[in-house]
């Protein structure tokens, strides 16, 4: 039995993990929310989905919710793969939402297994 089964990983997570990190993302482009949530998910491999399943169980022994520490995993792996640019500062708050149209590392790094 896959390690992900452990712990139920869907786009539902992967979703609240861009959710939270908006203003990290890079190059969406036009994709909808859910359509982006759902290629990342679609691309994870099995080894990723298994790193993400044991950061939920380690979480859960540490007395913390399954899905902090399966969000913490799905954050990295962004990180990694340039969907998230932690280095990016959060806009501010009159500043009006563009998304990059450009060929970006998101859009490549959901093609990678």
């Amino acid at each position: 039995m896959p390690l992900q089964m452990a712990f139920g990983i869907t786009v539902r997570d992967v979703r609240a993990v861009l959710a939270k990190h908006a203003d990290k993302i890079v190059g969406q482009s036009d994709m909808s929310d859910e359509a982006f949530a759902t290629a990342i998910y679609f691309s994870f491999s099995e080894e990723e989905m298994d790193d993400i399943a044991i950061a939920a169980m380690d979480a859960f022994l540490d007395d913390k919710p399954e899905t902090e520490g399966a969000h913490r995993a799905i954050r990295k792996l962004l990180i990694r793969r340039g969907v998230l640019d932690v280095s990016r500062r959060a806009p501010s708050r009159n500043a009006g939402k563009s998304k990059d149209t450009a060929s970006s590392p998101a859009s490549s790094a959901l093609a990678f297994h």
